[in-house]
């Protein structure tokens, strides 16, 4: 029997893995936005032997683009690395959430809920969780750190838990600098949490705790600082940043608002959250407090998280599943063990019935064609440029440079050519306090590698009327065709200017 117990909850695991990995595998052929391939290309370059902000310009931190480089390197440049780190990601997060609901002696089966509900809402459209942007890989090193202290109960967490819930928020502020909230208002609900007679200890843990988050930016530092480009890791990471978290200003009524969020994502997460809901306010006033105030600490660091850099990214939003999918979990089993023995069964059927919502939202969305969830998502922008890379790719000669002016590096990643200058997107250059520093360093890279083709996209020449790089392609080359949101241009007086591919007339 014991046997039994230990193997079904492991067979259950298996089977949603599996399940999610193939969910996932139905967006494989999806046209990727522009931060995936933005991430791919810059990996990509930098396994070529370029440099992360001195050569290759971009304002996050460097773990996106190293983890971006490791799944090159185990499959190869394409589409094949982006569902490897989309599946891992996934699953890893739902063992994870699985650990998270069984803390606290709730057991297997709570885990198993909190990991369904991770399994089917995870990857929804509405939240663009089918894609490895950045909040894929924080909700893993996230759900760890808090599964430790979850576990950990009334009692400390230990030198050893300590040193691994350290690297887990390090890691994680690698990834976004922000998310060192989560560690605060963690660390401060396991302090209030811990029984006295541990608390002196338990702030030499939380000390080591905050004392590897600084080694590790101190040596990250010192790397680039050693490796002169230091000052341009700042200027990218931080100068540009704090920039861009105040622009456009915003009103604090924004603080209290959701914005970004469609109609289906609020559906779909109020189906969990209205269950964890009630755990979270039955949990603090009836129950062993601990695990609801450490779950209370992350909700309230995961919406300041949200919220604080200004800007409404639906996919900025999934940092809340994991928080939600464990609330529900724990709800469940609280309202079994807080119920009358002949009203048990009442929660299990509330699961049943946040299950069968959250399996009727994501039906249609799985009948749905991969490119019919990018058009969803975003419009049309993102297969007219799969499209038109795949027919510049046909006309031009490998040899020959492309580049883009604006912000589809997608036109590299399709066409699997390198992009003749390190600042690959068009926004820094449109305003901020890089803008003409990294203006004239890409119109410089153009000079050097004049590009036989140059895609303009009409939003970003709209946009940019009177800049240098905008008037620099306006005098050196001519439009050859255009479509509904870009002009494919060519050299002047360049072969292809000469003798212009058929297909291009």
């Amino acid at each position: 029997m014991d046997e039994l117990k230990r193997f079904l909850p492991v067979t259950a695991l298996i089977g949603l893995c599996a399940l999610i990995v193939a969910l996932r595998a139905h967006t494989y052929d999806e046209p990727l936005e522009r931060d995936i391939t933005t991430y791919a290309v810059i990996a990509h370059e930098m396994l070529n032997g370029k440099n992360l902000y001195s050569d290759l310009w971009d304002h996050k931190p460097p773990a996106i683009h190293l983890t971006y480089a490791a799944a090159e390197w185990i499959t190869g440049y394409g589409r094949n690395s982006i569902f490897l780190m989309n599946a891992a990601a996934a699953v890893a997060t739902l063992i994870a959430v699985y650990f998270a609901g069984a803390a606290g002696r709730r057991g297997p089966l709570a885990g198993l809920i909190a990991a369904t509900f991770w399994t089917l809402a995870s990857g929804d459209l509405a939240i663009e969780g089918n894609q490895p942007n950045t909040e894929v890989f924080l909700n893993v090193l996230l759900t760890a750190a808090f599964v430790i202290f979850a576990r950990a109960e009334t009692k400390r967490i230990g030198l050893r838990a300590a040193l691994a819930v350290g690297a887990l928020f390090a890691i994680a502020s690698l990834y976004k600098q922000i998310v060192i909230l989560q560690a605060v208002f963690l660390c401060a609900a396991y302090f209030i949490c811990v029984e006295r007679e541990f608390r002196k200890k338990a702030l030499i843990e939380i000390g080591m705790i905050g004392a590897i988050g600084a080694v590790a930016w101190a040596a990250l530092f010192g790397y680039f600082f050693l490796g002169g480009r230091g000052n341009a890791f700042v200027e990218a990471v931080f100068t540009y940043n704090r920039w861009y978290s105040a622009h456009p200003p915003r009103a604090v009524s924004e603080l209290w608002s959701w914005p970004g969020l469609s109609p289906d994502a609020l559906t779909v997460a109020f189906t969990i959250a209205a269950l964890a809901l009630v755990g979270l306010v039955i949990g603090l006033k009836v129950c062993p407090r601990r695990g609801w105030l450490l779950l209370l600490a992350m909700a309230i660091a995961t919406y300041i998280t949200v919220q604080l850099p200004g800007w409404f990214f639906p996919h900025y939003y999934q940092l809340w599943l994991p928080v939600l999918v464990v609330g529900a979990a724990w709800s469940v089993d609280l309202l079994k063990r807080t119920l009358p023995a002949r009203f048990a069964w009442g929660a299990y059927a509330a699961a049943g019935v946040s299950c069968a919502v959250l399996v009727m939202m994501e039906i249609p969305c799985y009948l749905a064609t991969a490119k019919s969830w990018s058009t969803q998502k975003y419009g049309g922008i993102f297969i007219e440029s799969e499209q038109l890379a795949a027919r510049i790719d046909n006309l031009v000669p490998r040899d020959a440079v492309i580049y883009e002016w604006g912000n589809e590096t997608g036109f590299y990643f399709n066409t699997r050519r390198d992009p003749p200058s390190g600042v690959t997107f068009a926004y820094p250059m449109q305003a901020g306090p890089l803008a003409p520093k990294l203006s004239w360093r890409l119109l410089g890279d153009l000079k050097r590698k004049e590009p036989a083709v140059v895609v303009t996209a009409n939003l970003t020449m709209s946009l940019t009327p009177g800049h240098p790089v905008a008037n620099w392609i306006e005098k050196n080359y001519r439009v050859l065709w255009r479509t509904n949101s870009f002009a494919v241009m060519v050299r002047k007086g360049g072969e292809l200017d000469r003798h212009p591919p058929i297909a291009a007339k």
